[in-house]
This record gives structure tokens, C-alpha cells and sequence, in this order.
């Protein structure tokens, strides 16, 4: 298509590398920006986003040697080395909808810098355009990805599922009663009237909205007197009510629901038993959770977090020490689950007394975006 190494404006370390909890075994991860050819941008049959190969040429030589020089990096290139190169457009795409990974590359420690243009450097200029109060969705959502991991692995560890489920243990003939139709039109009936019951058709900012959904959720749960893993049972009932469903329908929509559900952790459980690598197997039996997501957990809600604050985006951590240390098992899991609520409420709040305007102003950015684009040729 094009050789990407050619048209290349940027390339950073990013991962542990980049927040500077690199230990002896942590591999390489680097992460650029090019801009593709004009021929290739204005091509209804082609297309291009982003490259994972290995870069190559003069622009692999350069970097190898700045890389041989880092501080932490030089020792990792004996372990494993892996390259993303974002094309320009979508890089600036990624970044307006504070994409943490993008935002990442976008305020990358210039010490971590492997390579350089003056197109880059005005983008780099230009980065405080693109924090907004999105942060507080994206990181937190991002976090909450890992906190989702790490409950589900933990809950894998102490009650590992012994055996495929079947239908018959959740009541249910091996045959459906009610069609695959029935079923689709039924849940999304149930899914319909439940969204009425919330805010998505409210116009409300984004951090607004996380907060109200979440006070909404304890509401709920204390109006129910029930708790969060029991709520969705208890509205779905309400709904299910409200739709004049049949109970014996219902009955059977919420087994088939259960089966359903099952089957899909049992098919994850056995994945994850597959794929996980040993380090991470015994990071989880020796703590009781996976202790690197947390690392991970911890340090994407404190950025966020900073970013609301201070409108600085921090990629090289100032409290990698402790970061590091939680990825060693620092905190109880218990202790986990404490400071990760704490963070998640702060970054709500944070999200609604940010200073940061609402959304990236798109006119600029697309009219930056186009001038280093015709600037690459």
C-alpha cells in the first residue's frame, strides 16, 4: 500500500515504558503517527487506520538507537518489541473523543520521545484542545473495564464452574418453548421500557449524566432493598409487569436469560483457564485477584482524575513507586474495591466542577487536522 516507516511524523514508548513502571521483563511498546498518501486518502477502495508491522528502514534505526539509550526501554528490547502507527485522521478522531490510549501517545513525556517532525511538534502544540470533561468518561470507563476483569477473574479463582451448563439445570427443556423471535422481540421490549425508566433521553452532559445514573443506582437498590447484582432482577420484574407479559412467559424468558448467561462464563472461564500466562496465573493465586489490572485501575482513575483538576494529562507517573507496588499486592482486594469507589466518585464530581470546556471545539480541530495532512503532501 505505502510504506509506513516513510511517512511517519512521530514515534513514542508508551505502556509501563511511558508511566515508567517498567521492570527487567517489561517488552517494548511503541506507538507513532503517519500520515498517509493523498492518493491513498481520497481512494473509495482503499483504506488505511493504522499498521501494526514491525517499523522498518532508517526510521527503525533511528529509534533502536534512541531506544538503546532509555534508561528502562534498552533492556526490554531483549524481551519483545511492538509497533501501532496511527494514521493522522484517525489519531486526531481518537484523541477529540479522549481516547486514553490516544491521549496517552498525544502527552507522551518528550524523554520518551523517539522521533520527531515539525508537523508533529505542532500537533503536539496544540494538545490541551483536545482535554475535555469526556475524560471523566472515557478513563473511568476504561477502569471500570479492568475492575469488571478483576472481579470476574477473582470470582473464577474462588468458585471455579465445575462443569458446561444445561439447560435442564436452569429448568428448561432442551428444546425452547418460545422462538428466537419471540425471544429478541421480548427482551427488547423489556430493554425499551427499562430505558424509560432512566435518563438517555435527558440532555445532559456526560459527567452529569455519570453522576445521576450512578445516584439513580443507589436509589433503586435502596427503594428495592436489594443489592446491585439482585437490581436488574427486581426492574426487569417491574417491566416485565408493566409490558402485561405473561408470568409464565417471563418465567421462561428469565431461565433461558440465566442459562444463556452462564454458558457465555463458562465458554470465558475456559478461554481465560487457556490463554492467561503464567506470570498472571500466579500473580492471582498468590493475592486473590490480578493485582496488574489494579496497577492498572489505580493509575488510569488517578490520571482522569488529574486531568479534570489541573487540565494536565501526566503519561510519566509521579507515583510510579506505588503503583508498582500495588501491581506487587499492596492492597488487600478488600482495600482495592475502597480506593477504587473513592476514585470513582471523586473523578464524578471532578467531571462536574471541571474547568475543561464540555467537548473539543471540531471546527479547529478539523481545520488543524487539514493543514498538517496538505502540509505531508
Amino acid at each position: 500500500m505505502f510504506e509506513v516507516s516513510e511517512r511517519t511524523i512521530f514515534v513514542a514508548l508508551a505502556g509501563s515504558q511511558a508511566h515508567g513502571t517498567a521492570r527487567a521483563e517489561s517488552d517494548v511498546d511503541v506507538r507513532g503517527v503517519c500520515v498517509a498518501p493523498l492518493s491513498l486518502r481520497l481512494s473509495l477502495f482503499q483504506a488505511f487506520e493504522q499498521s501494526e508491522a514491525p517499523l522498518a528502514g532508517e526510521l527503525w534505526r533511528h529509534v533502536r538507537t534512541r531506544i538503546e539509550a532509555h534508561p528502562s526501554a534498552a533492556r526490554g528490547l531483549a524481551v519483545r518489541t511492538e509497533s501501532v502507527v496511527f494514521e493522522l485522521s484517525k489519531f486526531v478522531r481518537l484523541c477529540a473523543a479522549a481516547n486514553p490510549n490516544a491521549l496517552e501517545i498525544l502527552f507522551a513525556d518528550e524523554r520518551d520521545w523517539l522521533f520527531e517532525t515539525p508537523i508533529w511538534r505542532r500537533l503536539h502544540e496544540a494538545r490541551h484542545w483536545f482535554l475535555t470533561r469526556k475524560v471523566a468518561q472515557t478513563f473511568l470507563g476504561y477502569a471500570l473495564a479492568q475492575l469488571k476483569r478483576i472481579r470476574t477473574h477473582r470470582a473464577w479463582l474462588l468458585t471455579p464452574p465445575t462443569s458446561k451448563p444445561s439447560r435442564a439445570a436452569f429448568g428448561l427443556p432442551d428444546a425452547s418453548t418460545l422462538t428466537r423471535d419471540d425471544q429478541n422481540r421480548l427482551e427488547q421490549g423489556i430493554a425499551e421500557k427499562l430505558r424509560s425508566y432512566g435518563i438517555d433521553n435527558l440532555d445532559l452532559p456526560k459527567p452529569a449524566r455519570l453522576a445521576v445514573e450512578e445516584r439513580l443506582q443507589r436509589f433503586w437498590q435502596d427503594a428495592a432493598d436489594c443489592t446491585e447484582d439482585e437490581l436488574e432482577a427486581r426492574l426487569r420484574a417491574v417491566a416485565s409487569h408493566a409490558l402485561n407479559i405473561p408470568a409464565s412467559v417471563v418465567s421462561t424468558l428469565n431461565a433461558e436469560k440465566k442459562y444463556l448467561g452462564a454458558l457465555k462464563n463458562w465458554e470465558s472461564y475456559e478461554t481465560w483457564q487457556v490463554e492467561r500466562n503464567a506470570a498472571r496465573a500466579a500473580l492471582e493465586s498468590r493475592h486473590g485477584y490480578d493485582t496488574k489490572h489494579a496497577m492498572h485501575l489505580v493509575r488510569l482513575m488517578r490520571m482522569g482524575l488529574e486531568v479534570l483538576r489541573t487540565g494536565e494529562l501526566r503519561v510519566r507517573r509521579h507515583d510510579a513507586v506505588e503503583l508498582n507496588g500495588i501491581r506487587d499486592g499492596a492492597l488487600s482486594y478488600e482495600e482495592l474495591m475502597q480506593v477504587a469507589a473513592r476514585l470513582q466518585g471523586d473523578m464524578l464530581q471532578a467531571g462536574q466542577d471541571s474547568a475543561l470546556p464540555e467537548d473539543v471545539d471540531f471546527t479547529l480541530v478539523d481545520q488543524l487536522a487539514s493543514a498538517l495532512t496538505q502540509e505531508a503532501g
